[in-house]
C-alpha cells in the first residue's frame, strides 16, 4: 500500500498561489466615489456659470479651478470616508497609515526624491520619440494655464490644489480604494496597470496620457511595496511640485 503524503503545506519545489487580499469594498465602491466626483464637477461648473457666465468655463479662474477640484473631491475622499464612518472601515485598511517608527522622514524624501525623477528624468524620456520627430508638443499645457492665472495669494492657492490636496486625495482614491479593489480580483501586477491606467484616464488629457499612466504606476508601485500610502503619497507631491516650481519659475 503506498503512503500517503499529508496535506501539511507544500514541498520543496512546489508552488503555491498566494491567496487575494480580502477588502470590505468593491470596484462598485470605486465606481460610484468616481461618478459622485464627476456629477459634484459638472454641477459645481454649471453654478459657476450661471454665476460668473460664460468665462467661467471658457476661461476659468483659480477660484473655479478650486471650487470645481473641491468638488470632485466630493467622491473621490467622500466614498473612502462613507467607508470608515458606516462600513467600520479603517484608514489603515485604505494605507493611509503612520509609518514604523523612525522610518517617516525617510519616507518623505525617498517618496520626493522619487517624484521629482520621474518628473524630470522619467517624463523626458518617455516623449522623447516624439520630440525628436516634432517641436510642437506642449506636454505642460494644462498646468501651464494654471500657473498663468497664479498670481500674489493664488500662488498660495495653486499650491494647496496641486501639490497638497490633488497629492493626498487621489492617492487615498486611486491608490488606496480603487487599488486594493482591483488587487481583491485580479494578480498585483495587473491591479498594478489597471490601476494606472484607471489614474491616466480620468484625468481626460490625452497628450499627457502617458506621464499620467507612468506616475500612476510608480506610485502604485511604492503603495503596494510599501503597504501604505506614504511614500506614493510624497512621490505624488515631489512629482506636482517639479513641474510648479518650474512653470513659476519659467
Amino acid at each position: 500500500v503506498g503512503r500517503v503524503r499529508p496535506m501539511e503545506g507544500p514541498v520543496d519545489g512546489e508552488v503555491t498561489a498566494s491567496p487575494r487580499p480580502s477588502v470590505a469594498w468593491g470596484l462598485g465602491h470605486v465606481g460610484l466615489g468616481w461618478l459622485v466626483g464627476l456629477v459634484a464637477t459638472v454641477a459645481a461648473m454649471g453654478i459657476m456659470v450661471a454665476i460668473v457666465g460664460d468665462t467661467a468655463a471658457e476661461d476659468p479662474s483659480l477660484a473655479v479651478g478650486a471650487l470645481v477640484q473641491g468638488a470632485l473631491y466630493l467622491g473621490l475622499v467622500g466614498v473612502p470616508a462613507w467607508l470608515v464612518v458606516v462600513r467600520g472601515v479603517r484608514w489603515a485598511d485604505l494605507g493611509w497609515a503612520a509609518p514604523a517608527s523612525g522610518g517617516r522622514w525617510r519616507g518623505v524624501w525617498q517618496g520626493l526624491t522619487i517624484g521629482v525623477v520621474a518628473q524630470v528624468v522619467v517624463v523626458p524620456a518617455i516623449y522623447l520619440p516624439v520630440l525628436l520627430l516634432t517641436d510642437d508638443l506642449d506636454v505642460s499645457g494644462p498646468a501651464r494655464e494654471l500657473v498663468d492665472r497664479a498670481d500674489g495669494l493664488g500662488i498660495a492657492l495653486l499650491v494647496l490644489m496641486v501639490v497638497v490636496l490633488a497629492p493626498m486625495a487621489e492617492e487615498l482614491f486611486f491608490r488606496g480604494l480603487a487599488l486594493r479593489a482591483l488587487e481583491s480580483r485580479m494578480a498585483r501586477r495587473g491591479a498594478l496597470v489597471a490601476s494606472a491606467v484607471f489614474f491616466g484616464v480620468t484625468h481626460f488629457q490625452l497628450l499627457q496620457l502617458p506621464a499620467l499612466i507612468m506616475i500612476g504606476l510608480v506610485c502604485g508601485w511604492l503603495a503596494q511595496r510599501d503597504g501604505t500610502l506614504g511614500r506614493a503619497v510624497w512621490a505624488h507631491v515631489g512629482f506636482n511640485a517639479t513641474t510648479t516650481v518650474i512653470l513659476l519659475a519659467g
